[in-house]
């Protein structure tokens, strides 16, 4: 009881010093456990390792129960074959790139495997909550997203029991496998008929639904403990036959607390088992760590907007998932009770995914993404020189309604040039001839090369108000008028102070609804009566 009470209060110590020095809580809750076990080590604290291991286990398990339940297939219909060309080829090229990079540093063919299949999958958790921070768990990058992670986390665990059954044999191996895919089925199942009619025919309170998800939890670990495969295997099949709506959010808030409560333990007892890493194996885990950035953010960037999308949410996708798995520490910890890899070889492990999960709420902001999508390959050659051009409109950004004001403008004989920075709509505008220049609307060179000083009106549609604002600045002593898209009644007045010319998306809306309900119903009416 001494022992858990410790682990609790290096917890409470750990999140405190995360809110003061509003760092991410993983990386000090690690630390924390580090400091336990010198401590214990030195016989002041009196700390089991049979303790930590079972707070590992019951961490864990909560761990990947609530990854699983954020990974609702019914969010990524429509999307099936970007989804799985994308997902198929992050985690072989990067689980490639990662095997090789091990050989090449003299690993064992065996660790080499590990280290590839660590790096291969990205953090469920991480990714779900910085796109819920953002409010972009709906929209199209955030649901490829979402389907990328659900489509690497099967595979990583398919190829988890795949290595711990490896020594037993090849067949033992594809039973392991085979066994595995027969609970994802049946969790398939309960996802799909039994979960949602439960919910929607019997009236459960909160103690119920709670009760209720923790039996699926421990009813799957079962089954997982009979077939001989890893308990945590069932745990992250449970939280996917709950990851249906709206039970998936009954169940994160009803066990939202007490996840994150085994979530501190769990960092805390792998901080404990963490062995001092050399520096070799510290400078090994940089290189795999810059492996892991590099491939992962160009890889995804250059097929999602092959598949479609644009450059700027190719590249937020690759931002969002260049870091590995909480899954990676479910191998490692899988190789260390098997006796397949050492304990240096866990921390590394450990030491990459606790890295990567604290870079990415600071790598994945809107400025770096812009940075990037700077030094995106650029289609020049199809760009016109535009500093000649008088009388004209300009367009700063195409967004949704570009194709239809350029037709307008056209059709009264006004010239438009389109400033965009999403090199895949440049591209896109130079296959229809349509003059662009790729750049950030608000850079006053873009504008100077777009000669918007002696434009008729600039037409502005770019989401961030400071960038309206330095637009609005450059153009103000010019007679190029400048109409802005707003979104709220705060930025329709900024606008209109600065000597713009404010469209409010919600007024305009409802005016739009209005004039067709006065033009249409009446019609409805007459036609009925």
């Amino acid at each position: 009881m001494t022992a858990f009470t410790v682990l609790m209060l290096a917890a409470a110590l750990a999140f405190g010093l995360a809110k003061v020095l509003k760092l991410p809580p993983i990386p000090l809750l690690m630390i924390s456990g580090i400091g336990l076990r010198l401590l214990a080590d030195q016989g002041m604290i009196d700390i089991s390792d049979d303790l930590l291991r079972e707070m590992t286990q019951i961490g864990l398990a909560m761990l990947v129960f609530t990854a699983g339940a954020e990974l609702s297939p019914r969010r990524m219909r429509g999307r099936a074959k970007p989804i799985a060309v994308l997902a198929i080829s992050q985690f072989f090229v990067l689980g490639t790139a990662g095997f090789g990079t091990a050989l090449l540093l003299d690993y064992s063919v065996i660790h080499a495997l590990y280290i590839g299949c660590a790096l291969s999958a990205s953090s469920t958790l991480v990714v779900v909550r910085q796109l819920q921070q953002r409010r972009q768990m709906f929209e199209p990058y955030g649901r490829l997203v979402l389907g990328v992670l659900l489509l690497q986390d099967a595979f990583i665990v398919l190829l988890m029991v795949a290595l711990l059954k490896l020594p037993d044999g090849a067949i033992a191996s594809a039973l392991g496998v085979l066994k595995t895919m027969g609970i994802g089925v049946f969790a398939l199942g309960l996802h799909k008929w039994l979960v949602p009619w439960i919910t929607q025919r019997l009236q459960l309170d909160d103690e119920e639904l709670m009760l209720g998800s923790l039996a699926v939890l421990f009813t799957f670990a079962g089954m997982a403990y009979l077939l001989d495969i890893p308990f945590l295997v069932g745990a992250f099949f449970a939280g996917f036959a709950l990851s249906a709506f709206p039970m998936n959010g009954l169940a994160r808030g009803l066990l939202g607390s007490l996840s994150a409560f085994f979530l501190a333990l769990f960092f805390i007892s792998i901080g404990a088992f963490l062995s001092l890493p050399s520096l070799e194996t510290i400078g090994h885990s940089f290189v795999f760590i810059a492996v892991l950035l590099v491939v992962t953010i160009i890889l995804v960037s250059i097929v999602a907007e092959l598949l479609g999308y644009s450059t700027r949410a190719a590249v937020e996708s690759g931002i969002l998932l260049s870091q590995t798995s909480e899954f990676s520490l479910l191998l490692a910890l899988t190789g260390l009770a098997s006796g397949q890899i050492g304990g240096e070889l866990f921390s590394m492990i450990a030491l990459i995914t606790v890295t990567t999960m604290t870079l990415t709420p600071f790598i994945a902001r809107e400025r770096i993404a812009w940075s990037l999508m700077k030094i995106h390959p650029r289609y020049k050659r199809g760009e016109l020189h535009c500093e000649t051009m008088t009388d004209h409109a300009v367009l700063l950004g195409y967004g949704r309604a570009g194709a239809r004001s350029i037709r307008t403008l056209q059709q009264h004989g006004i010239e438009v040039v389109v400033i965009d920075d999403d090199a895949a709509v440049i591209r896109k505008l130079i296959e229809q001839k349509i003059p662009c220049l790729q750049g950030d609307g608000s850079d006053k060179e873009v504008l100077k090369r777009a000669n918007c000083r002696r434009a008729r009106v600039v037409l502005s549609s770019m989401r961030r108000s400071r960038d309206v604002i330095l637009a609005i600045n450059y153009l103000k002593d010019f007679p190029a008028k400048v109409v802005v898209n707003t979104f709220e009644h705060r930025e329709t007045e900024q606008v209109r102070a600065m000597g713009g010319y404010p469209v409010e998306t919600s007024q305009a809306a409802a005016e739009s609804l209005l004039n067709w309900m006065e033009a249409n119903l009446p019609k409805a009416q007459e036609a009925k009566s």
